[in-house]
């Protein structure tokens, strides 16, 4: 009998020094924002803001290096939570998501539903209607672009550097 072995692709953190900046960094400016606007909870959707900002990738996308996860931040305490299967996560990657709470993916629901009468913000063009009515159950919701859409369409030296290398090895594989 042939057994299904599937293969577990684990979530990798690339360096702060190939981002060109620290995940803390972006974590302290979205807070900036979500203070001045007065939100308590930040829902962050989609896969590739919860990569870039927690300088995070996976495999579970054959093309793209995005981690299939969600990410909840607790602007008033500062407190973030990571939701992703966590067979994706090993010592070492906790490690690095020092202060970030790694929970299974499969208790988001039961997350929200335990906040009570705070101000959630979300992006609803990544967020579900399935995730958008269980939090609105309890809680007002704020719908406003995910603000690291406006972090990442700023690039750092670094960014540009990678951008620039990543056209040449482009243009040689075409030429080749």
């Amino acid at each position: 009998i042939k057994e299904n072995i599937v293969k577990i692709n684990k979530f990798y953190k690339i360096k702060d020094k190939d981002s060109g900046e620290s995940t803390k960094s972006k974590i302290k400016k979205l807070s900036k924002i979500l203070g001045k606007n007065n939100i308590d909870f930040q829902f962050i959707s989609a896969p590739e803001n919860v990569a870039w900002l927690l300088n995070l990738r996976g495999k579970d996308s054959e093309f793209s290096p995005m981690p299939h996860s969600y990410l909840i931040i607790n602007n008033k305490n500062s407190q973030i939570y990571f939701f992703c299967d966590l067979k994706k996560i090993d010592k070492n990657l906790r490690k690095k998501l020092n202060n970030i709470a790694v929970l299974n993916i499969r208790y988001i629901e039961h997350f929200f539903m335990n906040v009570k009468n705070k101000i959630f913000q979300l992006d609803s063009n990544t967020c579900s209607i399935f995730f958008k009515n269980i939090i609105q159950k309890n809680n007002l919701i704020v719908e406003k672009q995910d603000p690291i859409y406006l972090f990442k369409s700023i690039k750092n030296k670094i960014e540009i550097k990678n951008i620039t290398q990543s056209h040449i090895y482009d243009g040689v594989a075409l030429t080749k």
